[in-house]
């Protein structure tokens, strides 16, 4: 097959979620044996393009990669479009111009739209199609991250901040609600990060065709670790947090959380990601938390801790760094609705509990608990060491597309 792969930017290095996802699922997919072609922004960080608006790039993977410039432009002018802020600034700069040219001169099995920021693929498709149609009459597949229609308006319900930019969030996810909705309407298969979403999905598209798409991991499994009275007294929060929506999260986490443990002795550290200001004005509002923000590798502090923390009140999805917690033989602690596709059981693999209290005291009698702590990391690790690989991901993908052309051909 010759697929054609639309995403935000080049995924490496993977320091998000949102990257770890996309580049995992590309990878898998072209382990598959297919012909791989991948449009994109380059990665800002460490570019492997020559900055213009279009770059080319072949992995190790022998995936061709066709790059936008690595800076996106402002958000301000997604105001007076139909799209929303992050799709305005990613279809400009390059890919919007490449897929264009990929329609018009090249012929594809199949079009991968990799989060739904991507839905503005959908307009340059469609007027290809309107104009003659495409070459092979490709599957158009939908990869969703996240349930976006109801984690943006979650976001702006929640955002604390004033009335005209409060609006501009609530605009922004109608936005992309819409979007979402198109996606689903004219994909041929979507796929969604657990099963819970794709009920929410099939709620609304309920002949849409699903499959859920889990994530794999890939490093290393930390077998013989073992959580001992040196370990210090330590819980760990790892993750991106320039998104507004994990910026809330962890905020109100910390307003709920920060004091408690400290009192009971417990240091709560947050390792990951972020823009200084923000690591800065958490350093100024909740002193008795580390927070160190961005790291070059997390193993250090992952292996230096007694529990990892996955506490977001909203979002939804799967949360990749619960696979981190785990391969790393790091016992987790949560809230139930913040932990979606963990085929784990509360409370012998996992703490689980309804609120931030009851996770507060959860969280004190376990942290001394040396026998339960290494129960809970050795049986966590049994567990998923089998259920989260990559590579059944992109050939259970690349199945899935090669049945839906059968089907259409034979049609």
């Amino acid at each position: 097959m010759n697929c054609l792969w639309l995403t935000r930017k080049y995924p490496r290095p993977s320091n998000s979620g949102e990257l770890i996802y996309s580049n995992g699922l590309i990878r898998s997919f072209a382990a598959t044996g297919v012909r791989l072609t991948v449009l994109a922004h380059d990665n800002d960080e460490t570019p492997v393009g020559d900055g213009s608006q279009s770059s080319a790039h072949v992995d190790d993977d022998e995936v061709e990669w066709r790059l936008g410039s690595p800076e996106l432009g402002s958000r301000l002018g997604s105001l007076f479009t139909r799209f929303p802020s992050d799709s305005y600034r990613l279809k400009n700069g390059g890919p919007e111009r490449s897929l264009v040219e990929a329609l018009k001169d090249e012929a594809w099995d199949a079009i991968i739209i990799d989060h739904a920021a991507i839905g503005w693929a959908l307009g340059p498709i469609n007027e290809q199609r309107a104009r003659g149609g495409i070459a092979n009459d490709p599957v158009i597949v939908y990869v969703s991250h996240n349930h976006e229609a109801k984690i943006r308006r979650e976001i702006a319900r929640n955002s604390s901040e004033m009335l005209p930019k409060k609006l501009a969030l609530q605009l922004d996810a109608e936005k992309y609600a819409r979007q979402e909705d198109e996606l689903c309407e004219k994909a041929d298969l979507v796929t969604a990060i657990t099963e819970a979403e794709v009920e929410s999905y099939r709620e609304n598209f309920p002949s849409q065709n699903y499959i859920s798409l889990t994530p794999g991991y890939e490093g290393t499994a930390h077998h013989n670790r073992k959580i001992l009275p040196e370990v210090p007294r330590r819980v760990v929060m790892s993750g991106s947090f320039e998104w507004i929506a994990k910026r809330i999260n962890l905020e109100r986490f910390l307003e709920s959380a920060a004091r408690p443990f400290a009192e009971s002795g417990i240091e709560l550290q947050i390792v990951g990601k972020t823009e200084e200001s923000f690591r800065l004005e958490m350093v100024d509002k909740f002193p008795e938390v580390d927070f160190v923000g961005r790291v070059e590798k997390m193993e250090p502090y992952l292996l230096n801790a007694r529990m990892g923390l996955i506490v977001e009140e909203f979002g939804g999805g799967f949360k990749l760094k619960t696979l981190e917690y785990i391969f790393h033989g790091l016992p987790l602690a949560g809230l139930h609705h913040a932990v979606e596709g963990l085929p784990l059981s509360s409370p012998e693999d996992i703490l689980l509990t309804p609120d931030v209290e009851s996770l507060i005291a959860g969280v004190r009698s376990t942290i001394d608990d040396f026998d339960r702590l290494n129960a809970m990391r050795r049986r966590s690790l049994e567990v998923c060491e089998e259920s989260f690989r990559w590579e059944d991901r992109g050939r259970k993908l690349a199945d899935a597309i090669q049945e839906l052309r059968s089907v259409a051909l034979v049609g």
